[in-house]
């Protein structure tokens, strides 16, 4: 009920023309991104948690971020990918275990790491450093 109430008074401020629309939505996608760069690490980070942090409906967040022709949870998991595949060649974890570099970045599966990782990368995540590490 309470999310509801301030999702209202958001909605209305903004209707009113207190708030600049475009201003207010820009600044809480950028907030909300840092949120979840932040927080990668937390393998419950998901839509559900991140509305509630920022006193959000998942219907308000989701539409926020398809504004921007992206999804909450494609965002998490592309962000996810990227910094393990950052980690995977970086001087100080070039020997971490694979399965390491995925619990680190919030991935609680390591062959859904893997086949995501191969998806988005076209090399398995073992492959990839093998490949890009001198």
């Amino acid at each position: 009920m309470a999310d509801e109430i301030a999702e209202l008074t958001i909605t209305a401020a903004l209707e009113a023309g207190h708030v600049d629309q475009a201003t207010g939505e820009t600044d809480l996608f950028q907030r909300v991104r840092a949120y979840i760069e932040t927080h990668l690490d937390d393998p419950a980070l998901g839509p559900q948690r991140v509305a509630q942090e920022f006193f959000l409906s998942p219907r308000t967040l989701h539409r926020l971020f398809a504004r921007h022709d992206l999804t909450v949870h494609a965002w998490i998991k592309e962000r996810r990918l990227e910094v393990s595949r950052h980690a995977l060649t970086a001087p100080g974890s070039q020997h971490s275990p694979v399965t390491e570099v995925a619990t680190r970045y919030g991935f609680r599966d390591a062959a859904v790491f893997s086949r995501a990782f191969s998806r988005a990368y076209g090399a398995s995540p073992s492959r990839y450093r093998m490949l890009h590490v001198e």
